[in-house]
């Protein structure tokens, strides 16, 4: 009896400590299980916090290089405003303007048509001189083209027909917006100068104008300004040339 007693604790015994061995292997496992995935998990955000600091140098990289191009921009755009103050400046001091803008055009003018730059020369020369004017002026006055009327007393002359005076002008609206014959004396109007032979010289611009014609070793200065309604008056002068 009692050794049946003792093979069933020994057996007992045994089966327990098979079972204690089994479940410490198992944690054995299971801690190792822990450990490889700890340092794989480790490895795996010790290799993201690398790639994550290479990009962050990459982007302050990337930032110092934009700051630098902004620098750059900033500075060749202060260089470009200094470049075009500099050349509003020449402009404005080179090119001519008001009256001396009319001069320069009229003597383009004449350079195209093939008069002489010794001629024009010489003419400005001789224009610092006394010139010896009649001084008794003669007024004029002759009705103004529209689009919307051709008519008669359309013209004057001077210097025995040596020069016809026209215009044409644009046509004067009434308080209802309807189109009347007569000119409107405060918008731009062209006045054409026919000199003996054919040639016809233009002025336009608002009233009054100011012209001189050369015909025949004179030279004729004219005042054009408004007159009675839908005329304009001429006022010419002869004065020896040059």
């Amino acid at each position: 009896m009692s050794l049946g007693l003792r093979e069933t604790r020994r057996r007992r015994s045994q089966t327990f400590r098979w079972t204690l061995l089994k479940w410490l292997i198992a944690l054995i496992m299971i801690g190792a299980a822990g450990w490889y995935s700890y340092l794989i998990g480790n490895d795996l955000a010790n290799k993201e916090v690398s790639k994550l600091q290479n990009k962050n140098r990459e982007l302050d990289q990337t930032v110092q290089e934009l700051m630098g191009l902004r620098d750059q921009l900033n500075l060749e755009l202060e260089e470009t405003k200094q470049v075009s103050a500099e050349l509003e400046s020449r402009y404005q001091n080179d090119v001519p303007t008001g009256e001396i803008k009319i001069l320069v055009n009229e003597i383009n003018n004449k350079l195209e048509n093939g008069v002489s730059l010794d001629r024009i020369k010489f003419l400005i020369s001789t224009a610092a001189k006394t010139q010896s004017c009649d001084n008794d002026p003669i007024e004029k006055r002759f009705f103004v083209n529209t689009p919307f009327y051709t008519g008669a007393h359309d013209n004057i002359d001077y210097a025995r027909g040596s020069v016809t005076i026209t215009a044409q002008g644009e046509s004067a609206y009434s308080s209802d917006g309807k189109v009347e014959a007569w000119y409107d004396p405060a918008k731009p109007i062209d006045v054409i100068f026919t000199l003996l032979g054919g040639e016809q010289v233009k002025v336009s611009g608002e009233l009054p104008l100011h012209k001189s014609v050369v015909v025949n070793g004179s030279e004729y200065r004219f005042t054009l300004k408004a007159g009675a309604r839908g005329f304009m008056q001429a006022i010419g002068d002869r004065c020896d040339y040059p």
